[in-house]
């Protein structure tokens, strides 16, 4: 038995009285499966962004993983080598040298924990003046190697320490980050695909962008109202 069915028409055509009953049923039942495939694209859509986005922090926490191990086994060799009681051969000069260097990388450490205790306290307050989120308030606290991310992702990163913002249609799944550097805050836009603007101006993806009081800055439709507080004691 064949269910062919005569349809010379649109889906998008309203049904007239020239319609026979199985155009017209014909014509709901090719609505709803478009109807089904829109939705089945958005959904996979979705999770392609997901699985992207969870690939991008399983590798951001290798590639930390990486880096403390190489630190952990980088500091005994130095110290070895910074040591003359180890080095029968050492002359003196070696041994001042070797002095002064390991003085110098304790002045560094020493001067990159005064930093992150300055910055510890300090915060940048953002308000969102337009948009879904008109009103929100939030209270970043970027770390020297912990920034703070803003996009439309719900992941985990986002929700606790930084913005997310998943009913602005035009933010990024990860749209950039404020980070912390010489005791100085910046925004960072991660190569977002509608880009960020500040002053009428569209930021350069990768490039900081020192903030200031009173600063806009522009993700999606949501306007930033920048806010800072900083220790400079």
């Amino acid at each position: 038995m064949s269910l062919a069915v005569d349809f010379p028409y649109d889906i998008n055509d309203e049904p007239t009285e020239e319609w026979t009953v199985e155009q017209v049923l014909h014509r709901s039942l090719m609505r709803r499966c478009q109807r089904t495939y829109e939705k089945r694209d958005e959904l996979i859509a979705r999770l392609e962004a997901q699985f992207e986005e969870g690939k991008a922090e399983i590798w951001d926490s290798y590639r930390r993983s990486v880096a403390a191990m190489n630190e952990s086994e980088d500091m005994p060799q130095s110290t070895a080598e910074s040591d003359p009681a180890t080095d029968e051969n050492a002359n003196p000069s070696q041994e001042t040298a070797s002095a002064a260097t390991s003085k110098l990388s304790g002045m560094e450490v020493a001067e990159e924990k005064k930093v992150r205790r300055k910055v510890s306290s300090g915060y940048i307050r953002v308000e969102i003046i337009t948009g879904p989120y008109n009103g929100n308030t939030y209270d970043l606290k970027p770390k020297i190697r912990g920034p703070c991310f803003i996009g439309r992702s719900s992941g985990k990163k986002f929700r606790e320490r930084g913005i997310s913002l998943p009913d602005d249609p035009e933010v990024s799944t990860s749209h950039g980050k404020f980070e912390v550097k010489k005791k100085k805050f910046y925004f960072v836009d991660t190569g977002s695909t509608n880009g960020s603007i500040c002053e009428g101006k569209d930021l350069e993806p990768n490039e900081p962008l020192e903030l200031k009081d009173g600063m806009v800055i522009k993700v999606g439709v949501s306007m930033l109202r920048i806010t800072l507080a900083m220790n400079n004691e």
